[in-house]
Parts: C-alpha cells; sequence; structure tokens
C-alpha cells in the first residue's frame, strides 16, 4: 500500500520514483553488492540537488519545509527502488537534529546535511557514554556508519552529535566493521 495519501504525496513520490529509475538505483545497488568499497551513489549530489535529502528540514536551515509525511514518502520510493546509499540514515539523523537539537546545532548542521555535504549515521543501541563532557563507549549499530562524517548516538536519554573519524575517505570506505566505538571526544547533547 502506497504511503502517498494527497495530491502533492503522489506527486513527489512520481517525481521521487522517476529519479531513482532514471538514475538507476536498483542497478547500483546490485553493483554494490560485487564491490569491495561502498561509495557514495553517483546519484547522490542530485538526489540532494532535488532537495530530497532535506525535504522535511525547515526552510532557513536549506531544507524544503515539508514534514515527516513528506519524508515518509521520499523513504518509501527509496525502499521500493532498493536504491543504495546512506540516504536514510542521513535523513532520520537530520530528523533527530531539526527536532531536539539546539538553535546553534540546526544552523550549522542542518544546511550540510540538507545539501549533502554532510553524510550522517544513526545509532540505535550500544553503551555510550558522556562523562566530563566526553562521550565514550560502544556504540552499538549505527545504521550508515560507513560513510558517515556525523554521527547522532543515543546516550542515556540524550542523543549526541560526534563528528566521525576513519582512516578511508568521506566518499568511500572500505568493509571492515558495522559496530564503530566512539572514541573520547566533546559530543554535542540534544534533549530526546
Amino acid at each position: 500500500m502506497a504511503i502517498a495519501i494527497g495530491a502533492e504525496h503522489r506527486e513527489l513520490a512520481g517525481t521521487t520514483r522517476t529519479f531513482l529509475n532514471d538514475q538507476g538505483a536498483r542497478a547500483a545497488n546490485r553493483a554494490l553488492l560485487e564491490a569491495d568499497e561502498e561509495t557514495l551513489p553517483a546519484f547522490w549530489a542530485d538526489f540532494a540537488g532535488l532537495g530530497l535529502l532535506g525535504v522535511h528540514l525547515p526552510e532557513e536551515h536549506g531544507g524544503g519545509g515539508a514534514g515527516l509525511p513528506e519524508l515518509v514518502v521520499v523513504v518509501e520510493e527509496l525502499g521500493r527502488a532498493l536504491a543504495p546509499g546512506p540516504m536514510v540514515p542521513t535523513m532520520a539523523a537530520s530528523a533527530v537534529v531539526a527536532a531536539r537539537g539546539t538553535d546553534e546545532q540546526r544552523a550549522r548542521l542542518l544546511p550540510g546535511l540538507a545539501a549533502g555535504r554532510t553524510v550522517a549515521a544513526l545509532g540505535v543501541g550500544g553503551a555510550v557514554a558522556v562523562v566530563g563532557g566526553k562521550a565514550t563507549g560502544d556504540a552499538g549499530v549505527v545504521l550508515g556508519a560507513g560513510l558517515a562524517g556525523l554521527l547522532v548516538l543515543p546516550a542515556g536519554d540524550d542523543m549526541i552529535v560526534v563528528r566521525a573519524t576513519r582512516r578511508a575517505s568521506a566518499s568511500r570506505c572500505r568493509r571492515t566493521s558495522t559496530r564503530p566505538a566512539v572514541r573520547p571526544g566533546s559530543p554535542s547533547t540534544a534533549p530526546r
């Protein structure tokens, strides 16, 4: 059953579906299964350029000014196309920052997330603690961490934002581990 319930939603779904089909998203996913390294999909910049990464974000931070229903329409089409890449984790992480971040965090982080300049990942478990302004522990499962430059992780009753570090470049990452350890650092925190 399609999630698009109104004419604008159906139009957004159609635009997203056509774009992903024209970009060969399904074939790109198959190719990724055989690849030695994970890279951003070739259509990442164009996807962001259409405003799809930030459709749900406030306009003052580079987003489309829509809401979560429109985000869900785009995510449904990504799933339908079996599109590769960290689009869903980036959009989910940006939704958390938009909803729970401070004004400073929103102003600093959301424009890059909406424009695709920043790839984000979202933690869904783990045991991260913030003590004395430093985050330490095991981040658990972090969706999209392989290519992310920004991690949004649960830490107790808060969500923290941590810049990701890795040996690979920002546009590619060798497949090694899907459970990044959070190294001691100064996270930004946002209450859940």
